[in-house]
């Protein structure tokens, strides 16, 4: 409203972007991620929606929660993130909304906020609970629509975090385990495999000083280039992905077929020296 604020409604204006991205694992074969734009456009129908991913694995948490941390970046202060990868929904796991320092977000506290809220450090955390602002009638089975949602919009619009829950001081952290580095080798995990096969690790470029020597997958030893072309075309190589993580890839092919190989894949990254993370 020009000129002043609505109780309830956030005073400063900056946060407010009126995007809100969606991470799901729901596919495209069921309505569902209609229904939250249907929901969303409801509430708020000034929304800009923008679909991030929604061929997230099923009830895969962790790569949802990796695709997240290494998308918000690239949006405007303010933007509402709305993730739902939730194999808990309806148990006893809470329902979160978060204000980070740069935007906001919302989903189950399964870890997989987690991540992001590594990269932009929570302000303020509510736990969502049914009330005025979710749908009136909430499902056991699809928070999503009814609480996640409605929560989103909410944010987009302007409403302030602390209306819509009460405030928690804990989140669930996403359970990885931590790379190595040994006799001058890093271990690390495949931790997503993406649509062209790229088997990308979670090894940033910044735990690094120095130069990579090679990079192993089983037996197999993949030489490290700046980009797929430095390889002819079938060959393996590893390169530092455009969000500087670590991946493996094959020249116009699939390296995730090649190796044989998907998720939590252990590698080996031999460095150039004895570096530390």
């Amino acid at each position: 409203m020009p000129g002043g604020t609505r109780a309830g409604v956030c005073e400063s204006r900056w946060m407010r972007s009126d995007i809100v991205t969606m991470l799901t694992d729901f596919g495209g074969r069921d309505p569902y991620v209609g229904i939250l734009k249907g929901v969303i456009l409801s509430l708020h129908p000034q929304a800009r929606l923008v679909d991030l991913a929604h061929q997230v694995g099923a009830q895969d948490i962790r790569q949802g929660a990796f695709l997240l941390a290494t998308a918000v970046d690239w949006f405007p202060r303010g933007t509402v993130h709305l993730a739902v990868v939730d194999p808990g929904v309806g148990g006893q796991r809470r329902a979160l909304a978060v204000q980070g320092e740069r935007h906001f977000y919302v989903g189950p506290d399964n870890g997989i906020l987690s991540l992001a809220m590594r990269r932009d450090r929570p302000v303020a955390v509510v736990e969502l609970r049914p009330g005025p602002w979710s749908l009136e009638k909430v499902s056991r089975t699809f928070h999503g629509r009814d609480l996640f949602a409605p929560a989103a919009a909410h944010l987009a619009r302007g409403v302030a975090l602390e209306n819509l829950g009460t405030p928690v001081n804990d989140h669930v952290e996403l359970n990885l385990e931590p790379n190595r580095l040994e006799d001058g080798c890093v271990r690390t995990q495949v931790i997503h495999c993406d649509a062209f096969g790229n088997l990308v690790t979670l090894l940033h470029r910044s735990e690094v000083e120095g130069g990579l020597s090679s990079v192993r997958v089983g037996g197999t030893e993949i030489p490290v280039c700046a980009t797929y072309g430095d390889v002819d075309s079938g060959q393996l190589l590893a390169c530092w992905g455009s969000a500087d993580y670590l991946e493996i890839a094959v020249n116009r092919g699939s390296a995730a077929q090649r190796l044989g190989v998907a998720a939590d894949a252990p590698v080996e990254v031999l460095l150039t020296c004895q570096n530390r993370l």
